[in-house]
């Protein structure tokens, strides 16, 4: 009985060391089994991230067929949304490595998402660059996209040194930023560097020429020509806009010297004019008193007014009409009475004319000094009829006449000729 009972014990016990082995066996199977499982996850991840993978080629596309210049269509969404599935997979390669330790390898694939991972932070930072660089520009083209660089687009009207050297110095701590990339973003860079030190240059140009917004009295044509060269270079139209306008008032102040300095130069030359004329007629005068005859007599009775029409008549004209016609004209009266826009006498005159045209006319102010100032008034103003319809060029024509008014000595004349004409004065 006991033989049989221990027969029965010992095959129980058989029977349940083979069902623990049948179950660490089974456990054993289904832990290779995860392990392979997660291996072959692994082995997804890295063909996703080795060269023909589908994430490999993601990345690669930000990039032009070298890598160096960027993409023409990449955005910032982009590079976020493949950074984001390269961490998603780096995640899910942690994880299995923290489940299965060293029963898996992962290092090809946690060395290629390293990789991929260095190339979307390069294409991250040269897009920033690259948009920091368009942004130093006012125009709506990029200065540089994918492969395609504009060197000479205008800069912003507020750009800054300071903000061109922000971004060179982005450029120069980043070693990995080379290439034919790096030589176009320094190209853009020293593009416009240069023009922010050409409108550096004009703004202290009109500095020195200008206090405030007036120009300086000391401004001369150099200075102008100077500054017109300068901001013929500027690219920025708004600017150049700006810069032409105070250039416009400096050649404003530069003529207005001119036209001071001219008169003046006149003014000086018609005073000496007068006195030379003064100190002719003061001659005259004595050699008359010394020379005078009893003809003199003859024009006791007249006066002053009737002698003088008749000198002036025979010192510019000469020779004796049937008539001698005397009209006074206030001063403001129009010198061109038949059509409109003409200039005004500055003084009272005289106009003087014989019967006929041809005898000659005469227009003059009295400065009762002995001289006269004649002015050049045509005979006829038909001859203008052409410009009746243009006022300013009837007050160009008028204003010429004033322009060319001469002083003139009357001369004493024949007492005989004198009252000759006072008797013909109509």
């Amino acid at each position: 009985m006991k033989k049989k009972v221990l027969g029965i014990s010992i095959g129980v016990v058989a029977l349940v060391g083979i069902v623990i082995g049948v179950i660490v066996f089974q456990q054993q199977a289904k832990e290779k089994k995860k392990i392979a499982t997660a291996q072959d996850n692994i082995t997804t991840i890295e063909k996703e991230t080795t060269k023909d993978g589908a994430l490999y080629k993601e990345v690669t596309a930000l990039f032009d067929e070298k890598e160096d210049f960027l993409s023409k269509e990449i955005k910032p969404a982009t590079i976020k949304e493949i950074k984001d599935k390269l961490l998603k997979k780096q995640t899910e390669i942690e994880k299995l490595k923290s489940e299965y330790d060293k029963k898996i390898n992962a290092n090809t694939a946690e060395t290629t998402i390293q990789n991929l991972k260095k190339k979307i932070t390069l294409a991250n930072t040269k897009l920033e660059i690259q948009t920091e660089t368009n942004e130093l520009f006012s125009s709506k083209e990029h200065a540089i996209k994918g492969d395609k660089i504009k060197n000479e687009l205008p800069i912003t009207v507020d750009l800054t040194k300071g903000k061109i050297t922000e971004v060179n110095d982005t450029v120069s701590e980043n070693k990995e930023l080379k290439g034919k990339w790096n030589e176009a973003i320094d190209s853009i860079l020293k593009n416009a560097t240069e023009q922010v030190d050409q409108v550096e240059k004009i703004k202290k140009l009109l500095n020195e020429s200008f206090d405030g917004n007036i120009p300086k009295e000391t401004v001369q044509q150099s200075d102008y020509d100077i500054l017109n060269q300068e901001i013929e270079k500027v690219k920025n139209e708004e600017l150049k806009t700006t810069f032409t306008a105070k250039l416009i008032l400096m050649k404003a102040m530069i003529d207005a010297q001119g036209q001071i300095s001219a008169l003046t130069h006149q003014q000086k030359a018609a005073e000496e004019e007068v006195n030379k004329a003064i100190e002719k007629a003061k001659a005259d005068t004595n050699k008359a008193v010394e020379q005078a005859t009893g003809d003199d007599k003859l024009l006791l009775g007249y006066s002053d007014d009737q002698i003088e029409y008749a000198r002036v008549w025979l010192t510019l004209i000469g020779v004796k009409p049937s008539e001698l016609h005397i009209d006074k004209i206030a001063a403001g009266s129009p010198i061109d009475f038949y059509d409109k826009g003409s200039v005004g006498y500055p003084t009272d005159v005289i106009s003087l004319s014989g019967a006929a045209m041809a005898d000659g006319n005469v227009t003059y102010s009295s400065n009762h000094n002995g001289t006269i100032t004649v002015y050049p008034v045509p005979s006829h103003w038909q001859m203008t009829a052409e410009n009746a319809n243009d006022p300013e060029k009837i007050r160009q024509l008028t204003q010429n006449i004033l322009d060319q008014a001469r002083v003139v000595s009357v001369d004493v004349g024949n007492p005989r000729d004198v009252l000759d004409l006072i008797k013909i004065q109509k």
